[in-house]
């Protein structure tokens, strides 16, 4: 009798077994030495803005959890692109991660030529906040409710808006808004919403939205006068602000969103270490009380639940994007 084949199987068994070992012990190595170097921190923005105040305050309790520093990093420029390109051409190892938003879920649709994938090169965490937009308008227009733009357009007047820059999911938003109500209100970029502000405050423009944290100094002392916000419902630090949704838009639920990402390939056992870190540093009281603070909601979830969030995102803002030949 020949024990060839039975030798053979032998191997192979022991081969076998060996390789699931090698793969487990991957994966517990993965789960337990990461991380094992300060994290960076990428926000697609220039400092001093909403998303690099969001980033700040999760860093800290997001590498208590971690027990490793979390550095936050500004690389702004392209809408984003910049700093997106660099996260998904770094080490995929949970090292390097990206304040993901609207402006990259959207950016297939915004650039022709753009060298990665929004969807495909990037591996979801989890999503942080999301914040409604507020409609304003200055003190000089007179307008002090929503209902009256449309009667100052009939009346001939002419109007205008401005936003923290094209392509933002303000001025994507209030096109949508414009779209719904029939109105012909001129847009006024700007290279962020504290300009926006300005211009507002000082009666430059007509009309104006940004997220609701940065504008409420400005509402509460009566500088510029609050129409409306973007969500379903009113937002928890403007009670007394109607929501569109009350105005006949029943299905606009738009805002200002983050989340976190990885580059593509990080492993699953550092994607759920991460995931697990940031639902609890997103849960954590002060940064409860932080977001609230700043009109911001709490939403952690899933990779999923935020791959189908952006994805319903882009989906959303595409026909308003092409209607506007935004595409460049």
């Amino acid at each position: 009798m020949n024990p060839q084949p039975n030798i053979t199987r032998r191997r192979w068994l022991a081969a076998a077994a060996g390789t699931c070992a090698a793969i487990a012990a991957g994966r517990s190595f993965a789960s337990t030495d990461f991380p094992s170097r300060p994290i960076s921190f990428v926000v697609p923005f220039s400092p001093g803005g909403q998303f690099d105040t969001l980033a700040r305050q999760i860093a800290k309790p997001l590498g208590a959890d971690l027990g490793q520093t979390v550095v936050v990093e500004n690389i702004g420029g392209a809408g984003g692109n910049i700093a997106a390109s660099k996260v998904v051409r770094s080490r995929p190892d949970g090292h390097t991660l990206i304040m993901y938003g609207g402006n990259i879920a959207i950016a297939r649709s915004m650039y022709r030529k753009l060298d990665y994938d929004p969807f495909e090169d990037f591996r979801m965490v989890s999503r942080l906040s999301i914040a409604p937009h507020v409609v304003m308008a200055s003190q000089a227009s007179g307008i002090t409710r929503f209902e009256q733009i449309a009667e100052r357009l009939k009346q001939g007047a002419k109007l205008s808006y401005g936003s923290p820059g094209v392509g933002s999911s303000m001025h994507l938003t209030f096109e949508i808004v414009k779209d719904h109500f029939g109105l012909d209100i001129v847009h006024v970029p700007y290279k962020g919403g504290a300009n926006v502000m300005t211009d507002l405050v000082g009666g430059q423009i007509d009309l104006g939205l940004i997220a609701v944290g940065p504008a409420l100094e400005f509402i509460q002392s009566g500088k510029v006068v609050a129409l409306g916000v973007t969500s379903q419902r009113r937002s928890p630090i403007l009670p007394e602000i109607r929501a569109f949704a009350e105005m006949g838009m029943t299905d606009l639920d738009a805002g200002s969103w983050s989340g976190i990402a990885a580059p593509k390939g990080t492993p699953d056992a550092v994607l759920e270490r991460l995931n697990a870190a940031t639902r609890s540093a997103v849960g954590s009281p002060d940064v409860i009380r932080l977001f609230s603070d700043q009109g911001f909601v709490a939403i952690p979830g899933s990779p999923d639940e935020m791959r189908r969030f952006a994805k319903a995102e882009a989906k959303r803002f595409e026909p308003i994007i092409r209607k506007l030949a935004l595409q460049s």
